[in-house]
């Protein structure tokens, strides 16, 4: 009959712990990397939003015609990003920075172009253009592989992207204001006879302009 060997009991535990805190403290780390990354994107999103505006209102500014208008728009957009403070942080277009800010998309309105389609409300027939512009945010410091934690998202490759808005009326161009007074006054013209008599003269010599500020 065969005697049954004690089972040998590891009583030396020293070293447990030390996997414990190796693991409590990836843990940790990943989530600090975490929340600092969701809290600072938070933070910058209201700075490219701010950014969205700046270029919405230089674009909605009075101007010679629409196209210069869009031109302003775009210049004050790389005025912002030609910034110290925001090139270390935000790039155009594609990059390796922590944020990136695709080119804006301006719609001032002029042949129909708007926002309407995009963003479709219950509008007025005659309803002012909805104008404005809209930039790609993408928060690149949010795309990460946490270990045990894995992958913060979905698809690794695109990472995360917002829309950031700002929808201002445009003011009326100077070419846009002349155009306007011109039919006006071809209008009123047509109105009697008495009314195209006296401003004969003036589609030859000169064009009469209402005291309007275009």
């Amino acid at each position: 009959m065969k005697v049954q060997e004690k089972k040998k009991f590891i009583r030396n535990t020293s070293g447990m712990i030390s996997a414990d805190f190796i693991f409590s403290l990836t843990l940790c780390a990943g989530l600090c990397i975490v929340f600092f990354s969701l809290t600072f994107t938070l933070s910058m999103s209201e700075v490219a939003q701010y950014i969205a505006f700046s270029v919405a209102r230089a674009h909605a500014a009075g101007h010679i015609d629409p196209d210069k208008q869009n031109q302003m728009g775009m210049d004050k957009y790389k005025e912002i990003l030609s910034y110290t403070a925001f090139k270390n942080f935000i790039t155009t277009g594609s990059g390796s920075s922590w944020f990136v800010l695709e080119r804006p998309v301006i719609k001032s309105g002029k042949d129909g172009s708007d926002f309407s389609s995009e963003y479709p409300i219950n509008l007025a027939p005659h309803a002012p253009p909805f104008s404005g512009v809209k930039i790609l945010f993408k928060p690149t410091i949010l795309n990460k592989k946490i270990p045990f934690l894995g992958s913060t998202s979905e698809n690794p490759d695109e990472g995360f992207s917002a829309y950031l808005t700002s929808f201002i009326f445009r003011e009326p161009s100077q070419v846009e204001c002349l155009d306007q007074v011109k039919e006006r006054n071809t209008s009123i013209l047509g109105l009697s006879n008495r009314y195209s008599e006296l401003g004969r003269a003036a589609s030859d010599k000169y064009i009469p302009l209402e005291d309007n500020g275009c």
